[in-house]
């Protein structure tokens, strides 16, 4: 089974799951044929997440236009208007003076009766976005001309999400089953290979002279993969990185479903890290050197994965919330020579131990998973492959203590 070729999105794109939140469920239906009405709304739910506007701000369409749809459908602020007569013409302002300037769209509505959503392309002040460390209530204002006649103006309180809150999941309606709204590729926008930091990490594992330099695959020799990779781990350990079980968000809702994820800066700073904090920066710095992560997530918990090979033929897996244990366990003697043969340095060598027990601990939660990775119908078993979500068009998050 190829796990790191899985389809990181399943059947339907991203903006298709972005439209589906809002949904009829979610928009204002006429009340009355033929007359002009119009709703603003803030998807999912009244809950601005400044992850999902940054890591999404240059992904495209995927050309599958929905004719109700007029506008940026990768946008999650509109309205939504019902045509009074074919033909009939609309200008929509969209402002939160805090957070973006005044976004406009004017459009022609097709056909009267029919009621259309309607989506400007939000030009949002992203260094505002990713200073927003704390959640807060917000207040969009809305716009709407019709025909050329004097605006009328509307407002929405939204509350604005911790820019650390990675949606994960939406369930616009908990009575059905079939409308579940996954957005569990927006770790991948957490992976920030781009960071600063990861160079200054992979000169510290150069330090250790476990590794003469960080080539990728270009050995072809999988063993010398795993020896990048534990110069990594080894480093991580040496700066005291310990699993620390924060997950919770200030915010609740029971339809949106988040969790809070530190920056790499964050986890590095703080020597703290969570399963999805250490996979996240484990995978920013395999990625700065050409192994190819990816995320492992089973329920309530998710660890590391990477290819030992270019063509991603063999995986190994780490579970990265050892990083802070020194007793690996029993281990056998062929694995305590192997690590007598890394290096003379008792430190190391019980480094070593731990890592080739992280190995194992991973790789049996992944056979245990077995084939629910395949499942369509398990969404808590996914493997999210970085370099197929930044090929979609998913940004890593640039936080301002990396500028």
């Amino acid at each position: 089974m190829n796990w790191v070729r899985r389809s990181l999105f399943g059947a339907s794109s991203l903006c298709a799951t972005a439209r589906s939140v809002f949904g009829c469920g979610l928009l204002l239906v006429a009340t009355q044929l033929y007359a002009a009405e119009w709703e603003p709304f803030v998807a999912p739910f009244n809950q601005i997440f400044p992850s999902v506007e940054i890591a999404t701000a240059t992904m495209e369409s995927d050309g599958e236009k929905d004719e109700m749809v007029i506008g940026d459908d990768m946008s999650m602020i509109g309205v939504s208007v019902t045509a009074a007569r074919s033909g009939q013409r609309v200008r929509v302002t969209v402002s939160m003076p805090a957070l973006m300037a005044d976004s406009t769209i004017t459009a022609t509505l097709p056909k009267a009766g029919q009621t259309y959503e309607i989506y400007p392309t939000l030009r949002w002040n992203y260094t505002a976005l990713m200073k927003v460390r704390q959640a807060r209530p917000e207040t969009v204002s809305f716009e709407v001309s019709l025909d050329g006649a004097p605006p009328e103006q509307r407002a929405l309180r939204a509350r604005l999400r911790n820019i650390n809150d990675a949606l994960y999941y939406v369930d616009p309606d908990p009575e059905a089953s079939d409308d579940d709204l996954d957005f569990n590729w927006m770790f991948a926008a957490y992976v920030n290979e781009d960071s600063p930091l990861v160079d200054e990490i992979l000169k510290e594992a150069l330090d250790s002279e476990l590794v003469s330099s960080f080539d990728g695959y270009q050995s072809e020799d999988q063993d010398l993969v795993y020896a990048q990779v534990f110069a990594i781990w080894y480093t991580l350990q040496q700066r005291g990185i310990r699993y620390s079980n924060i997950t919770a968000t200030s915010s609740t809702h029971q339809n949106v479903h988040s969790q809070n994820v530190r920056f790499i800066e964050q986890s590095w700073r703080n020597t703290q890290a969570n399963c999805v904090d250490g996979s996240v920066l484990f995978a920013s710095i395999l990625r700065k050197i050409d192994i190819a992560p990816v995320l492992v997530l089973v329920p309530g918990h998710m660890f590391l994965g990477f290819a030992l090979d270019e063509e991603a033929s063999e995986m190994a897996f780490l579970e990265t919330t050892m990083l802070g244990d020194h007793d690996p366990g029993k281990v056998d003697r062929q694995m305590r020579n192997l690590a007598r043969d890394i290096s003379d340095d008792e430190d190391v060598q019980q480094s070593f131990l731990v890592f080739a027990a992280a190995l194992d601990n991973a790789r049996e939660q992944v056979e245990e998973a077995g084939e629910k990775f395949e499942d369509p119908n398990e969404a808590n078993y996914q493997i999210i492959d970085i370099a197929a979500a930044r090929e979609y068009g998913v940004m890593p998050i640039t936080t301002l203590e990396t500028q």
